[in-house]
């Protein structure tokens, strides 16, 4: 016999369930653009388009991805933790295309696992970080690393749960924002804003191994740097936000060349924030206050810019991060929009 207690309970979810049901109503759905989804250039141009806008999403249903009945009872019991993004700032997809987005306002990492139709929240506890800028994930140690700046260290999860088992650089890092792996020397790069330096780790034990660059002007220094990224060929590129340029150096860290300088129109940088590469080692470098995303090659010739102020699809508001998956794909946290834009690059007829 069920106990009068359990029979309440049960009666009081059931009863939830339909008032949730009823009372919700159809949500809003994130907006989509109504014409064929832009290219750039755009089509009829006259030049083959070389990136097409394919979504944008703020909320795991933006993604397929459905919060079951007895999830939202109890999110309507205890308190609904926030589903949607508010201020993303970095963001990463692993080999399975899982995408982990950094929110520094939620003091979380959100995580969209579109394979198992889940999503989650790293940590998933009350320890909330102080304030997280980037994250990268490493499927051969099974990890997501993610900065914390004001805490002045790198904070470990692993994957696929999530769940925090350590963290490193407490009393070597002050103020650590971009994090990635190099495969060719095996080491995990973190990069140190107020110390204006790149720091080496090794990627099994964790343990400092180098470190590059000082505060300066000269090539192999920087001025606030914020991001960094490792190319197909081991290169680092480093983000030298208020040197207005991108530093490139060997995988150990010899410097090897530079481009770009302040300015108001393309091939120059206003406030250069996110950077990546595609798979044809061109260099993607997010402008936060041209709201687009400008295209360079190898040696930092500008090939093409995209996007421009606004709200609508492959339109930006302050856009910070960007990363590109192994299938090209670009996603780009557009800040002040709330949201995530991804993007495709279209490889050229016979380019590997």
């Amino acid at each position: 016999m069920f106990s009068h207690s359990r029979v309440v309970l049960t009666c009081l979810l059931l009863f939830l369930s339909f008032a949730l049901v009823s009372c919700t109503g159809p949500r809003q759905q994130l907006t989509r653009p109504t014409m064929e989804s832009p290219t750039w250039p755009a089509d009829g141009d006259g030049e083959a388009p070389r990136i097409r806008y394919i979504s944008s999403f703020t909320l795991p249903e933006d993604l397929q991805i459905k919060q079951g009945v007895v999830s939202r009872i109890w999110d309507y019991i205890l308190g609904s933790p926030a589903r949607g993004l508010v201020a993303p700032h970095g963001v990463t997809v692993d080999t399975n295309g899982t995408i982990y987005v950094v929110d520094t306002a939620l003091q979380t990492v959100q995580i969209y696992n579109r394979r198992k139709n889940t999503f989650s929240m790293a940590p998933d506890d009350d320890h909330l970080f102080e304030t997280p800028i980037n994250a990268v994930t490493d499927g051969k140690t099974g990890h997501l690393y993610v900065t914390d700046s004001t805490a002045g260290l790198v904070r470990t999860f692993a994957l696929p749960e999530a769940g925090a088992v350590g963290e490193f650089g407490k009393g070597e890092l002050e103020r650590p924002t971009g994090i990635a792996f190099n495969k060719t020397t095996n080491e995990l790069l973190v990069l140190d804003t107020k110390q204006a330096a790149v720091l080496r780790y090794n990627r099994n034990n964790l343990a400092l191994t180098g470190r590059f660059g000082s505060r300066g002007t000269d090539y192999g220094q920087f001025n606030h740097p914020t991001t960094l990224v490792v190319n197909n060929n081991g290169e680092i590129l480093v983000n030298d936000a208020l040197n207005f340029r991108i530093q490139i150096f060997s995988p150990t860290g010899e410097f090897l060349r530079a481009f770009g300088k302040a300015g108001d129109s393309p091939g120059y940088f206003s406030r250069p924030k996110g950077i990546a590469v595609d798979s044809d080692n061109n260099i993607y470098v997010v402008d936060t206050l041209f709201d687009n995303v400008q295209i360079f090659d190898a040696n930092g010739a500008l090939l093409l810019s995209f996007g421009q102020s606004g709200q609508a699809a492959g339109e930006f508001w302050m856009p910070t991060g960007i990363f590109i998956d192994q299938n090209d794909r670009i996603y780009v946290a557009d800040t002040y929009n709330k949201r995530v834009q991804i993007f495709q690059y279209l490889k050229q007829s016979g380019r590997k």
